[in-house]
């Protein structure tokens, strides 16, 4: 009698420690999920920052001229009714460089 329940509480400990180990729950699916949670909360956290400069940016334009002048002077060559519009050449490396500057003195 004493032989049979030994060998139920052996087995009954081997399938807790498969379940442990390798089974589902186990220490090392724990592991993973954690690190995948790490994974995306890390994701999350620079997808709400890149969202905020863009509502920041989108009030800048929506609110006033000078963040649209600063865009099309940026991203579309704009110069101003009271500037002056210099192209250099570097001549180390060819490369042009644009400069706008106010004639207003």
């Amino acid at each position: 009698m004493g032989r049979i329940i030994l060998i139920v509480l052996v087995v009954v400990l081997a399938g807790l420690q498969y379940r442990l180990w390798i089974g589902e729950g186990s220490l090392g699916q724990v592991q993973r999920l954690q690190n995948r949670l790490d994974r995306i909360q890390a994701s999350n956290k620079q997808q709400r920052a890149d969202n905020q400069q863009l509502a920041a940016r989108i009030r800048d334009l929506k609110n006033g001229t000078a963040g649209v002048a600063r865009l099309a002077r940026h991203e579309m060559g704009m110069v101003g009714k009271n500037e002056t519009f210099f192209l250099t050449a570097d001549k180390a490396d060819g490369r042009n460089t644009e400069l706008a500057q106010d004639d207003q003195k």
